[in-house]
């Protein structure tokens, strides 16, 4: 039998305005096009009689398809009017389908009562309305697709003798067959449980008409194993399957059962004389069809989007997991640039080797700045190429800049920038290296003498230049306004997505406003009454003890001739977030 066309129709006021909402038509084409059906992407129409008999009458006047899904509208809301609708067209009722999905919902809800499902056929088409919530959805397809029921009632509907059928029935189902159309599914359950799994046919409790596809009734099994049983042949009846998660299924189940709903009645006897595997055990529930399987294809179909480009590999591991899973071992991926990272001034040393300059006339001070910002680099996976400190004289920053732009992507700098006569990187990157300066003072605090640059490189491109304040606070800060949003940009990250995440907190102290856009180091907890930021203390811009333990920056408006002066205990503003947000 060719390929049975079907055709989705979701009703829903909610889902015309917004497709994204619905969720039951998808589900509908996905399980259905799982097991080999030609379906149509699912239309939407609202909870309109007229409109939901149009589609209706159209498809099947039409012949555009063997089996109509509807979702949606069936029970007893003011506005579902799908049975009223569906009704009307109907010229042959099919009231065995109406009873078999009725029945499988009620065996999970007694609510199921309440659905008014309609079925039957219009021309050479099945009419089928099923609810409109996902799991009720799935519950009704799984009865109506086990066994055969629907291929072969569109069987009959093309004019078909359903012989074979008819045959099974006759010979009183002496084989058991998988309900599912879909070869060699796998069991996907709960991941620290083994599993059995049911075969067709078995001894009744009671004796009655054993079909092909009669489910396994609670009773007592034999158990089979890997090493007892071939994955190939059907199970016998009276056998249970023991799987381990993740496992195909044999030859003739579609169902796991879960250990828990299963007892040991015997076990076989190890060289010991104690108990061993177990041999027999009984099973305590009656489960659908399907249960706690996974078929091959239902998690992502061919065709399927799974990473788009300009998706962020991160560290959580879904996107590796995923790639994984549809077996690529390899994607192309952005860059990151390579950093390269210096600071200047006479007056500064390197902890790790604490030698003054030459014209010091004093011990100087530990460089903060290089070690800070290459932590937080490297923390988020850049590489970054040290050039140490370096001296306030015109060659030694014409030679760190050329061997920076020689071995990174973009050049960091701390210092240097101010008014004063030893300040000489924004002179040396016009004058020797003919690079333009975009912007050398910013209206915020801290970080005013931020500078922004760029040098050209031979072939035509640019390398950016970012020198920040020498005030470790400073450097800091506007690294985290300013280069951190440059990076992700030069790493392929989209314009919206490049900024650090803004959030709305509730101060936990009160915060003076100063005439520029001022950056508040805070810690912000999450709490149950939502984020609270706590400042840090001191704010000065050569305090970097007040980023200790910061993970969030306050933004504080600038302050206003006729405007507050600061902003109050629990007042609530928006803030940038540098780090991992702690719970209260």
């Amino acid at each position: 039998m060719s390929a049975i066309r079907v055709s989705i129709l979701t009703i829903s006021d909610t889902a015309s305005n917004d497709a994204a909402a619905d969720k039951s038509g998808p589900t509908i084409h996905s399980l259905l096009k799982a097991r080999g059906f030609d379906c149509r992407s699912p239309v939407i129409v609202p909870d309109n009689e007229d409109k939901i008999k149009a589609f209706v009458k159209s498809c099947s006047e039409n012949g555009d398809a063997d089996w109509i899904v509807t979702t949606g509208g069936t029970g007893f809301g003011v506005h579902d009017k799908t049975p009223e609708a569906v009704s009307q067209l109907i010229e042959r009722g099919a009231p065995g389908l109406v009873h078999l999905m009725v029945s499988t919902s009620l065996k999970h809800t007694p609510l199921a009562a309440l659905s008014r499902p309609v079925a039957g056929t219009i021309r050479n088409t099945l009419v089928v309305t099923l609810p409109g919530s996902v799991k009720a959805v799935k519950e009704n397809l799984e009865a109506l697709l086990s066994g055969g029921v629907i291929n072969h009632a569109i069987d009959l509907i093309r004019g078909g003798t359903g012989q074979r059928v008819h045959a099974e029935l006759a010979a009183g189902g002496s084989s058991a067959v998988a309900v599912t159309s879909t070869d060699g599914p796998h069991a996907h359950g709960d991941p620290e449980h083994h599993h059995h799994h049911h075969s067709h046919t078995h001894d009744a409790p009671h004796p009655r008409a054993n079909l092909s596809h009669d489910p396994s009734q609670p009773g007592v099994y034999d158990v089979l194993t890997s090493q007892t049983h071939s994955l190939a042949t059907p199970l016998p009846s009276g056998a249970i399957y023991r799987i381990n998660t993740g496992g195909p299924l044999p030859a003739g189940a579609d169902t796991v059962i879960m250990v828990e709903d299963t007892r040991l009645t015997s076990t076989f006897a190890d060289g010991d004389g104690k108990d061993g595997e177990e041999n027999q055990v009984e099973t305590l529930a009656q489960i659908p069809a399907g249960e706690n399987v996974r078929l091959p294809g239902s998690d992502v179909n061919i065709g399927d989007l799974v990473l788009q480009k300009g998706e962020i590999i991160t560290s959580v591991g879904g996107e590796i997991g995923t790639l994984t899973f549809v077996g690529r071992k390899e994607v192309e991926v952005f860059a990151k640039p390579v950093v390269a990272l210096l600071s200047t001034g006479n007056e500064i040393v390197d902890l790790q080797n604490p030698i003054s300059h030459p014209s010091a006339e004093w011990g100087g001070i530990f460089d903060t700045n290089r070690p800070s910002l290459q932590a937080a680099l490297e923390g988020m996976g850049y590489t970054v190429v040290d050039l140490g400190i370096v001296p306030d004289d015109v060659e030694s920053h014409v030679a760190a800049i050329k061997k920076g732009l020689e071995q990174a992507d973009i050049l960091l700098t701390t210092g240097g920038t101010s008014m004063g006569p030893a300040d000489l990187l924004k002179p040396v990157i016009e004058r020797h290296f003919d690079g333009t300066v975009h912007f050398g003072r910013v209206a915020i605090k801290p970080g005013k003498p931020t500078t922004f640059a760029s040098i050209p490189n031979p072939g035509g491109s640019k390398k950016f230049v970012f020198a920040l304040p020498g005030n470790p606070a400073s450097a800091v800060v506007t690294f985290h306004i300013f280069v951190v949003p440059a990076l992700r940009r030069l790493g392929g990250w989209s314009k919206e997505g490049c900024q650090l995440p803004r959030v709305r907190v509730q101060l936990k102290n009160s915060m003076r406003l100063d005439p520029r856009t001022e950056f508040h180091r805070v810690v912000i907890r999450a709490g149950k009454g939502g984020l609270t930021a706590t400042s840090t203390g001191g704010q000065r811009s050569s305090r970097v003890a007040s980023l200790s333990g910061a993970n969030g920056l306050v933004i504080l408006p600038p302050r206003t001739a006729d405007g507050p002066q600061s902003l109050a205990v629990d007042d609530f503003t928006d803030a940038v977030v540098v780090g991992e947000i702690q719970a209260s």
